[in-house]
């Protein structure tokens, strides 16, 4: 899977690499705004690859659906069956400005829902993505989804909330906080104050840690002392480009 998700961003950069040494795409300056979100957010890996997968995926939808030939991803296909209408865009003067403003609206909408429980969603994540759009001269407050007006900030929003709306159905647990819903450990925690491990009795099964303190990577106490196992049911949300083969080991 992260190889995958490398791959992705990767072509993502070669794909919108227009910039000059003194401005860089726009792809790349959403990209860089999803890391920062990343980086002040709590550590979740599965939950932040599957932002990082979904937020590029909707920056390429947006490039792509001013291409005759590119094959979008989710726009106007059915993709774990979630379907998205999509009847074409109007043809635009400008294409280039086009893609930049739909693929701004996308990432925005997108980071702006995807980290909203983050704890400095308000001080430091929120503040840099509107400061973001405002640089690009983008108004934050057009929320119209209304594509075929040939508005391309409504082409954003509108693949902003079509991803915004397969998500909430990947079984991923986005609408419950992401929580584990099935899963229980066979183990007693370990409580790493302590020397050895007496309460392993599985020795082949996830033993979870029990910390004096629990700290985020942003340096935030975290409620609780013992850690959870991450996404143990996510085997039934959609990769990107595994096959049945590859899931199997």
């Amino acid at each position: 899977m992260k190889y995958s998700l490398q791959v992705l961003l990767i072509s993502l950069l070669l794909l919108f690499c227009h910039h000059t040494q003194s401005q860089h795409s726009v792809a790349r300056e959403w990209n860089e705004a999803n890391l920062i979100a990343i980086r002040n957010d709590t550590a979740k890996p599965t939950i932040h690859a599957r932002n990082l997968f979904h937020i590029s995926m909707g920056m390429y939808d947006a490039w792509a659906a001013y291409d005759d030939i590119a094959e979008t991803y989710l726009l106007g296909k059915t993709v774990d069956g979630y379907s998205v209408e999509f009847n074409g865009i109007p043809t635009q003067i400008d294409i280039n400005k086009a893609r930049e403003e739909a693929i701004s609206y996308t990432a925005y909408r997108l980071i702006l829902h995807r980290y909203k429980f983050a704890g400095s969603f308000n001080s430091i994540i929120r503040p840099y993505i509107e400061n973001l759009m405002n640089t690009l001269g983008y108004n934050i407050n057009y929320t119209s989804q209304n594509y075929l007006s040939g508005n391309p900030a409504a082409l954003g929003n509108y693949i902003a909330n079509q991803i915004i709306l397969y998500g909430l159905q990947d079984g991923a647990n986005e609408n419950g906080s992401y929580e584990n819903v099935h899963y229980n450990p066979l183990n007693e925690p370990l409580i790493m104050e302590f020397p050895g491990n007496p309460n392993l009795t599985f020795p082949n099964n996830w033993q979870p840690l029990s910390l004096a303190v629990n700290i985020s990577q942003s340096g935030d106490t975290l409620v609780g002392n013992v850690l959870d196992f991450l996404s143990p049911e996510w085997g039934q949300v959609k990769p990107f480009s595994l096959t049945e083969e590859d899931a199997t080991v």
